[in-house]
């Protein structure tokens, strides 16, 4: 096993993100199990680079930039792809878990 060298230039997630996806490109930056049956996704470097550059783009064309969005997204790389999404956008991601699809009655009201 390697590990990605600990000298960097980066001075934010977003440019160690950019600096390892073309230093490591598709090698394998996480995985998720999916469920007990070993199902599992898994995101390269580069893969994750793609998706927040393209995310990050779509939230500026809606969400001024310091504003904040909240990421209602169950336990996955999903969640990975929307909190770099808002660091390319320059969005305040607020991470939450999604509420309880049987109690929305007394959740989303508030």
């Amino acid at each position: 096993m390697t590990f990605p060298s600990p000298v960097s230039r980066a001075s934010t997630l977003l440019e160690l993100l950019e600096e390892r996806a073309s230093r490591h490109g598709e090698q394998r930056l996480f995985s998720f199990l999916e469920d007990s049956e070993g199902d599992s996704s898994e995101l390269s470097y580069a893969g994750l680079w793609r998706r927040a550059r393209g995310l990050g783009a779509l939230l500026q064309q809606e969400v001024p930039a310091g504003e904040r969005a909240v990421l209602l997204y169950p336990p996955g790389l999903d969640y990975v792809t929307g909190f770099f999404g808002c660091l390319a956008a320059g969005v305040v991601a607020v991470p939450a878990y999604p509420p309880d699809p049987s109690r929305l009655e007394r959740t989303l009201p508030r």
